[in-house]
């Protein structure tokens, strides 16, 4: 037999295997370029190839481990597609004669899905609903406005807890949250938590609140609150809290802020890694700090306080010893000896695979827009090292206070405020005597910025347009007036295909506690 012969063979062979069998082998392919060779081979691939199961897995792909709250288990279509093709819920299944060949494949709206993600193109991203502050109230008490809180996603990331920040009249809030992604309706349930022994954290803005784990405990999951201020001028703490739940196991927070179980915080013992210069132990007071989770433990980077603006990174290590939490702090880089960014406070960090990536922030009345990335890979083995990250494309403007959130190898920023040039657009700050103009920075960023980090590419800014439902627009009062110009706000991936801001201080000075969804794909 020769070689064409051989290769009629196998495709009469694939044509003659159920549609289900043939799409389970296309979905299994990790790239749009590996479906395109695929659907040349053949008829019953081509067909496979339209599928919604193969596009919405391209999709999960490309988002990382996000997927998981923001695509939903299934359109429409594709269990009719499960249907017509022996699919049942959660598997493939082997229920009908029908040939792959003979099938029709629906429109795959998946595959518009991930074109739209994958190549966006500008109107693209649209305003959804807006959650007005009526209905963020919990039966224990309303959520304030407020700006400078903060966030951290644990379990599966679906669960959402929110902690403290500064509303209108200096108030600072030392109250937790919880925002269950999984729920029909969005709303913030206040979440009541013991402090046996010791004081409750203090009220305070722009700490750290980052999920992370215990060395040598199984499956268990804490939460750091860490540093913060009670304004420009005062109250700047390194104070470290421990966030865990009371009971039995007693460290798996997210089980018991999602299922009404006890949760309290706990104050461990600090300790520094004896190779700390002596100089150096442990992270000074600061606020403007970012803090993310890398194998259950926590990297921080960066912020200031009224005498100093840093650029040390720092690696936090939880352990039980004795039956108390111990806290171990290691320098892995000090900022004033080896390459660094500049020092600053109110930048991002967002960790992509083992790559911390900063972006903006401020020191004084100086605005960055400059990507600095560190490659954690090598944490434990040998020194770290500082690299600019250059990019090409356009990047956004200078800012600080704006939010950030990691889609797969994407990187995806929003709001902050900074100071006018030429090409930015954005709204000036209306409220020329508060905390709207601090520091000069009056100029309220407009858009969606996206890095692609793998393309090595800034993508063009988005600006999202108000979504439409039966061909007419909403309505701007279903969409809070401030949108993307805002500062000190949170960010995160929401259901179908959306992020999601929750408060911050709009351009015109009034706090906010609203929940704005903006549609991706």
């Amino acid at each position: 037999m020769g070689v064409d012969d051989a290769v009629g063979s196998t495709r009469a062979r694939m044509v003659e295997l159920p549609r289900d069998v043939v799409i389970e082998i296309v979905a299994r392919l990790g790239s749009e370029r590996d479906v395109a060779a695929c659907a040349r081979a053949c008829a019953a691939f081509r067909n496979a190839s339209r599928s919604e199961s193969v596009w919405r897995n391209l999709l999960a792909s490309k988002l990382g481990r996000e997927s998981r709250v923001m695509l939903p288990m299934r359109l429409e279509s594709e269990v009719e597609e499960g249907r017509s093709g022996g699919r049942r819920e959660g598997a493939w299944t082997r229920t009908r004669t029908t040939t792959s060949a003979e099938a029709t494949p629906p429109t795959a709206r998946w595959m518009l899905k991930y074109k739209r993600w994958h190549r966006p193109e500008s109107g693209v991203l649209r305003w959804g609903k807006t959650t007005a502050d009526s209905s963020l109230e919990p039966t224990e008490t309303k959520y304030a406005a407020r700006y400078l809180h903060r966030c951290t996603a644990v379990g599966d990331r679906s669960k959402i807890l929110l902690f403290g920040g500064q509303g209108g009249g200096s108030d600072f809030f030392n109250d937790l949250h919880l925002l269950d992604l999984d729920e029909a309706e969005l709303g913030l349930k206040q979440l009541q938590v013991k402090s046996e022994g010791i004081e409750h954290p203090f009220p305070r803005c722009s700490g750290t609140l980052t999920a992370m784990a215990v060395t040598g405990v199984e499956n268990s999951e804490v939460v750091a609150l860490f540093g913060g201020s009670q304004g420009f001028f005062e109250g700047f703490s390194n104070s470290l809290r421990i966030l865990c739940a009371d009971g039995k196991d007693g460290l798996r927070v997210s089980d018991a802020a999602a299922k009404d179980g006890d949760l309290i915080w706990r104050e461990p013992i600090v300790r520094a890694n004896p190779n700390n210069p002596p100089n150096n132990q442990t992270p000074a007071a600061r606020w403007g700090h970012s803090a993310v989770s890398l194998d259950g433990k926590l990297i921080l980077f960066g912020g200031s306080n009224t005498t100093h603006c840093f650029n040390d990174t720092w690696l936090l290590e939880l352990v039980v010893e004795n039956n108390k939490l111990v806290a171990t702090w290691t320098l892995l880089v000090d900022g004033n000896k080896m390459p660094a960014p500049p020092p600053r406070a109110g930048q991002t960090a967002c960790l992509v695979g083992t790559f911390l990536y900063i972006f903006g922030g401020c020191h004084i009345s100086d605005v960055f827009n400059d990507v600095w990335r560190l490659d954690l890979s090598a944490v434990g083995r040998s020194s770290l090292r500082w690299e600019r990250f250059l990019a090409d494309g356009t990047p956004p403007a200078p800012r600080v206070g704006h939010a950030a959130v990691v889609l797969g190898d994407r990187i995806i920023l929003c709001g902050g405020r900074g100071s006018a040039r030429g090409g930015a657009v954005g709204k000036f700050a209306t409220d020329e005597e508060g905390l709207a103009s601090m520091q000069g920075l009056t100029f309220f960023q407009s858009g969606f910025a996206m890095l692609d980090t793998t393309a090595n590419k800034w993508l063009p800014i988005q600006y999202p347009v108000m979504e439409e439902t039966l061909g007419d627009s909403i309505s701007c009062d279903r969409v809070t007036h401030v949108r993307e110009h805002r500062t000190g706000h949170v960010m995160m991936p929401a259901r179908n295909g959306s992020l999601l801001l929750i408060g911050g201080l709009g351009y015109d000075g009034v706090f906010q506690n609203d929940l704005s969804l903006v549609s991706l794909f």
